[in-house]
């Protein structure tokens, strides 16, 4: 029985790991897509839009609604850009896990208002595996989100820290906080467990502290030693990803089908 339970677990913990890798891979495609098609017409759009607004100035009606014409425009194309980076940041692929959380914490700071610190160590030399920067980057993702929705704090602190064989990731809220033997407020206790799942599926775990007007504390510590050595030093981000995902495939037993 214990067994069963154990290969039931294990199953599921695969299927999750394929279902997480489809979805960032279709994110991947669909941001690509977004930038590279819409973006690019967009700014086709808008480019042309301010040369025929400079060609009638003599005309002050047609040049104020082509202005806000063009200030619709631009507004759309930021909104497209925050599509973008919401699905999947391009600086997550091309420049690691530090860069794509920064700048993800001073757009999260900028639109809600509310001072953020960040603080980064031991990552300037190596990147992490991209199963751990992603499951990261997707559990900070969910914190703040949660931080904006539901803790009323006036400051915030993140602190990601590599060290010898393990990362960690601390965000800090100075908010109302909540009692721990309570649920969590609406679809806050989704975006916990959704952050539990995420960091166990790469071997970590997830730790909240709070308390009643004293704020709220997510601890995520992952192990990355043994993922680090499967994972070839010079295979691309996408390709780490897939070779982690497939190692964690049950092999099929000599003789079988």
């Amino acid at each position: 029985m214990e067994r069963e339970t154990e290969n039931k677990q294990g199953q599921r913990t695969r299927l999750l790991r394929r279902i997480v890798f489809a979805q960032e891979e279709e994110r991947r495609r669909i941001a690509r897509d977004l930038h590279d098609h819409f973006g690019q017409q967009l700014t086709t759009f808008i480019l042309q839009l301010g040369m025929l607004k400079e060609r009638c100035r003599e005309q002050p009606e047609v040049y104020e609604r082509l202005a806000t014409l063009e200030a619709d425009a631009k507004q759309l194309d930021s909104d497209v850009d925050a599509l973008v980076h919401e699905l999947r940041p391009s600086a997550l692929d091309d420049l690691g896990l530090a860069a794509a959380l920064n700048k993800h914490c001073g757009r999260w700071s900028e639109r809600f208002g509310i001072p953020l610190n960040l603080h980064t160590s031991g990552l300037e030399k190596h990147r992490l595996p991209n199963a751990v920067e992603t499951a990261l980057y997707r559990i900070a993702q969910e914190a703040l989100n949660n931080v904006a929705k539901h803790s009323r704090a006036t400051r915030v602190d993140v602190l990601l820290q590599r060290h010898a064989s393990e990362v960690s990731l601390i965000i800090e809220d100075d908010g109302i906080g909540s009692d721990p033997a309570a649920p969590a407020p609406g679809n806050a206790g989704l975006g916990l467990l959704g952050m539990r799942e995420r960091a166990a599926l790469v071997g970590g775990v997830v730790i909240i502290e709070t308390a009643p007007e004293k704020g709220l504390t997510v601890f995520v510590r992952i192990p990355t030693a043994q993922r680090e050595a499967q994972a070839p030093a010079g295979a691309q981000p996408q390709k780490r990803e897939a070779q982690a995902l497939a190692s964690a495939q049950p092999q099929k037993k000599e003789g079988s089908r």
